[in-house]
């Protein structure tokens, strides 16, 4: 019993790793990966990139932590990358973010999809961080089951490291998952937008004029007209090989719960 006992106090984080912990987890919030597609924080910030300490309470992370607005502001003051206001009530990052800096991060970060279902963003971390620093994994839900998508971005710290990854996709201890540098998605996205708008260009050619259909035709059109969508659905998913677009750059986390942070540093 007493062994038992011993074993969960030994399990429990200090104060102090639980504080180190906070400050990682307020570092991961307020850095530029994060920043940049993290649209709930960069509405809370002010004209200053500041943000009220109160926000960062509602977020899960953090309460699973037990976080105080005090601790938030202890932690932020302690960090070399986050700065706290002169009121001592709101905190953002040292090196604001500039805007433009999407195509560089693009570079550096790759696509994943054909991971397992049991994989999460820690996980799939772990995987890729043998080939470098990895800043920030980004697993999009959809919008109303809040489930992932079955795709995925892992951003870098630098380039070579998402090119190495990119490399070693067909490597047998990458457990079949799938991976591409972001910059080649980017690519065959904008050939596939290309193509369907051309041949939807080439559809509405052939018909320049409206014609009258016969009433009773008019179920006929209708299910040709739904066949001939439905095909070209299919002609989109064999021309990207089941590569997942569906209107999403990845860098947003789609129908996310704002007050959910996953991700950990």
């Amino acid at each position: 019993m007493v062994e038992q006992q011993f074993r969960l106090m030994e399990a429990r984080p200090t104060g102090k790793s639980q504080r180190k912990r906070l400050q990682r987890q307020l570092e991961f919030y307020l850095s530029e990966s994060n920043l940049r597609q993290d649209k709930f924080l960069q509405q809370a910030m002010d004209e200053q990139s500041f943000v009220p300490a109160s926000v960062f309470l509602s977020f899960n992370k953090l309460k699973a932590l037990k976080a105080t607005e005090r601790m938030i502001l202890d932690e932020a003051d302690k960090s070399p990358v986050i700065r706290v206001d002169r009121t001592r009530s709101c905190i953002g990052p040292k090196i604001v973010p500039v805007a433009g800096q999407t195509q560089e991060a693009d570079a550096r970060t790759i696509y994943i999809d054909s991971f397992s279902a049991a994989d999460d963003h820690d996980s799939l971390r772990r995987t890729f961080a043998k080939f470098g620093k990895v800043n920030l994994v980004s697993l999009p839900r959809f919008q109303q089951s809040k489930r992932f998508k079955g795709f995925g971005f892992v951003e870098f710290s630098d380039q070579s490291a998402a090119d190495k990854a990119a490399a070693a996709s067909s490597d047998a201890d990458m457990g079949g998952i799938r991976v591409m540098t972001k910059t080649r998605w980017i690519g065959m996205k904008e050939q596939l937008k290309h193509q369907l708008t051309n041949a939807d260009a080439s559809a509405a050619s052939s018909h320049p004029g409206s014609v009258s259909v016969p009433d009773d035709a008019k179920n006929t059109v209708d299910s040709q007209g739904k066949s001939e969508q439905k095909k070209r659905k299919r002609r989109k998913q064999t021309a990207a090989e089941h590569i997942h677009f569906s209107g999403d750059d990845g860098e947003s986390n789609d129908g996310e719960d704002t007050t959910t942070k996953k991700q950990k540093i």
